[in-house]
């Protein structure tokens, strides 16, 4: 089915503007400033800054284009900024190897999606984000779904699915704060983003491929669930989270129901801060104790009672309960792939809550309670910015919910 959007607020011949990409604008400038912020201390300020600056401007480029052969330019142009963030700034020397992953997943990846759209433009005419369906009768069922299935390759890997997403947690572990945030804020809606734009001319439901995509995703979300449990880098478990929450995205693509799309659009929003803000507050303890281990990060509630409220609210938007708009984002995106796959894919959806709740419960009561580790022999208290910072990931997430009529607009 085609999913169109009925408020398409301005529409030219190479730029167009609706609720999905004012959101995730908003996004994208939300999340810069709390990584201006947050990397406020950090050495050559006005480099760092034209990164930022830089990036910006290629991320709202991205989502405001009406060309999908401008998407791809811009889709990949963010790379850069990314890439130098992460070699500029990254402290571990392995940041090269990093890197080198992310660089080589993505652009590998995405040269499929290249030949996708100049084969469209060919045969089409037209390489226009808001153009109508493509033509199966033109395709045989297997060219078909062999090019749904180039079509989206780039899109798995950013978002990224389990399977091809060994840049993800390589990325966030190397990465200094700001690069974290931005790739988990906002880099891994990129994916998404190209994803939900591509049901408005591909009919992935009628694939080869569809029902084995949907069932991965189903199988991997768990899967992923229980591997946050092996983690004892806190970026880690972080990372291997947003893996969780990505892959419950794509089964909802390749359902192709408007309930699920309204959802996806939610989580897009609010994952997007509750991440950033977790890979934040990680920073933080890093800062203070010199280390990013679950096992040496304890008892911090003895110590700093305010920062263990901000971590508690931001794991309980990671478990999505309530009142953070990943509960009536999850719940969409739920009932969605209930509909669609039967009573199969409810016990895999209600074994993945169950393990997202009790990784993020996990996570939130071996950092606050217990005894402080005798080997950090130092503390020093967090600064006003820190709580500034943790407030304004907190208030958005919770806030939104109020205004979820506008989120939620198909």
């Amino acid at each position: 089915m085609g999913i169109h959007s009925h408020f398409i607020f301005f529409h030219s011949y190479w730029a167009c503007l609706d609720n999905m990409s004012t959101f995730l604008i908003i996004l994208t400038l939300w999340i810069t400033l709390l990584m201006s912020l947050a990397m406020s201390d950090a050495k050559q300020k006005r480099k760092l800054l034209l990164c930022f600056s830089s990036l910006n401007f290629i991320l709202v480029c991205a989502f405001i284009s009406n060309s999908l052969l401008g998407f791809y330019i811009f889709f990949e142009l963010s790379l850069i900024p990314t890439l130098i963030i992460i070699l500029g700034w990254g402290v571990q020397p392995e940041r090269i190897r990093a890197g080198s992953y992310l660089m080589l997943y993505t652009l590998v990846g995405s040269l499929p999606l290249l030949g996708t759209i100049l084969y469209m433009d060919y045969h089409c005419g037209s390489v226009k984000i808001f153009m109508p369906f493509i033509d199966i009768f033109f395709f045989s069922k297997w060219e078909y779904s062999f090019f749904c299935l180039l079509w989206i390759m780039a899109f798995l890997i950013k978002l990224p699915i389990y399977g091809v997403h060994l840049w993800l947690p390589k990325a966030h572990v190397e990465a200094p704060v700001a690069g974290s945030m931005v790739l988990a804020g906002v880099l891994l809606k990129l994916g998404a983003y190209g994803l939900v734009r591509s049901l408005k001319f591909i009919q992935l439901n009628l694939c080869f491929w569809s029902d084995f995509f949907f069932i991965w995703s189903l199988f991997t979300m768990c899967l992923v669930g229980f591997m946050c449990f092996r983690q004892c880098d806190l970026k880690s478990l972080v990372a291997y989270s947003s893996v969780a929450h990505m892959s419950l995205i794509l089964a909802v693509c390749f359902s192709s129901d408007i309930i699920g799309i309204n959802g996806v659009m939610g989580m897009l929003v609010s994952h997007g801060l509750c991440s950033s803000g977790l890979f934040f507050g990680v920073q933080c303890l890093y800062e203070n104790s010199g280390s990013r281990s679950l096992y040496l990060n304890r008892g911090i509630i003895s110590l700093s009672p305010l920062f263990c409220f901000f971590w508690f609210l931001l794991c309980v938007g990671n478990a999505s309960a309530p009142p953070s708009l990943n509960l009536l984002s999850e719940f969409f995106l739920i009932s969605s792939i209930v509909s669609y796959g039967g009573p199969i894919s409810a016990i895999f959806c209600g074994l993945s809550v169950f393990m997202g709740g009790l990784f993020s419960i996990y996570l939130y009561v071996l950092i606050c309670h217990g005894k402080w580790s005798v080997l950090n022999n130092f503390w020093m208290p967090f600064s006003l910015r820190h709580y500034l910072i943790l407030l304004l990931h907190v208030i958005p997430l919770y806030g939104l919910l109020f205004l979820s009529n506008y989120i939620f607009y198909f």
